[in-house]
């Protein structure tokens, strides 16, 4: 057993960080081990390559404004590992990360009982969600947010009521496939039979998406980038119309305008599945409400210093996009820094269009890139 809450959260992050998957036998043969706390709970899948965690909050938020009790679940985290679990805007606290990781561990003798390995890092940190979800008695929805593709992760074990997918584009082919059809196919793994998909249109993946959940009988609730009018952006924020809604947000981007219409979506699916009454007023104030650090969190205004975590080709795109519409003649100096298992030629080629000046950087983590090696 483990005495203090840092010795855990280095035992938890220390564990190992991936393993090849061909289901989700292994990932359910764990939850039964703990009396399978996933089951019984209302849940909201959130997939997609980027936009999720932003998806999340804004979900999280207008449930909250409604007076909902809410558990939330990301990955990674910005700040500490708390934020990684949630209940009602509230980090999973210290005490509780002790007790639910010993908790964990005090069956360990049953992994060894069934000759299986112990859990990875994120079997871990997604068992100690279930079970700390499972043990507060007054939660009424779960919002979950996937780690890596849909179809064989970890947060898949569990029946939701509604499946969102943010977007789909091009991240972690090694793992889920070189073409944009088969990493949609992965991610459409959290479709489940029957119960209903919030997506984004796409138009190279339209008849897929409508083929599968046809197969799946699931109805399909597809957001149109049209439907997204008047939208304005500044420093200080964003406003659109969304259909027959004036919606302000603090959250900037031309891509938050989706994200946060994939939200409304997905709350009038719930309302519709008569388990949910949220109004209308709630949705713009849980939406106006909503901040998600390290989502072009602008962190000074003079100078004009913004901080991005986009990781992949697509959210660089779509980056460069809000950069260029807040620039207004601005000189723009990119400091950049990447994983090493990047597409980083692209991402570069794509930020040196709008940048005045590109500096390259690091950060504190093993799989970092060199500096000198970016600028080649």
């Amino acid at each position: 057993m483990i005495d203090n809450v840092k010795e855990m959260i280095d035992f938890i992050q220390n564990q190992k960080r991936t393993e090849k998957k061909v289901s989700l036998e292994r990932m359910k043969t764990i939850c039964s081990f703990y009396e399978n706390p996933q089951d019984g709970l209302k849940y909201i899948h959130v997939g997609g390559t980027n936009g999720k965690g932003s998806i999340v909050s804004y979900l999280k938020n207008i449930l909250l404004e409604e007076g909902y009790h809410v558990g939330s679940f990301i990955s990674p985290y910005v700040i500490c590992f708390n934020e990684r679990i949630q209940f009602d805007n509230q980090y999973i606290t210290d005490e509780k990360i002790l007790e639910i990781g010993n908790i964990i561990l005090s069956k360990y003798y049953l992994f060894d009982e069934a000759n299986m390995p112990y859990p990875t890092f994120f079997e871990f940190v997604t068992l100690m969600a279930f079970i700390y979800f499972n043990s507060i008695k007054n939660i009424d929805y779960v919002i979950l947010e996937v780690g890596i593709g849909g179809l064989l992760d970890c947060t898949n074990v569990i029946e939701p009521m509604i499946s969102v997918i943010a977007n789909v584009s091009y991240d972690h082919m090694n793992i889920l496939g070189e073409t944009l059809e088969e990493i949609a196919i992965n991610k459409l793994g959290i479709v489940k039979e029957g119960k209903p998909l919030v997506t984004i249109y796409n138009e190279q993946l339209d008849n897929l998406f409508k083929s599968y959940c046809h197969n799946k009988k699931s109805e399909l609730i597809i957001v149109n980038k049209k439907d997204i009018k008047e939208l304005t952006i500044s420093d200080e924020g964003m406003s659109f119309i969304y259909k027959d809604m004036l919606i302000k947000s603090n959250m900037i981007g031309y891509y938050q305008a989706e994200n946060i219409a994939i939200a409304i979506e997905t709350i009038k699916v719930l309302n519709s599945l008569n388990n949910c009454s949220v109004t209308k007023e709630s949705i713009k104030k849980g939406i106006e409400k909503t901040f998600w650090p390290g989502r072009f969190q602008i962190v000074n205004h003079k100078p004009l210093i913004i901080v991005d975590g986009a990781h992949n080709i697509d959210g660089i795109a779509r980056l460069c996009e809000t950069v260029n519409g807040l620039a207004k003649g601005r000189k723009i100096i990119v400091i950049f820094a990447v994983s090493k298992d990047k597409e980083k030629e692209n991402m570069i080629h794509q930020l040196d269009k709008i940048a005045t000046e590109l500096i390259f950087s690091s950060f504190n983590y093993k799989r970092s890139d060199d500096p000198e090696l970016l600028m080649c």
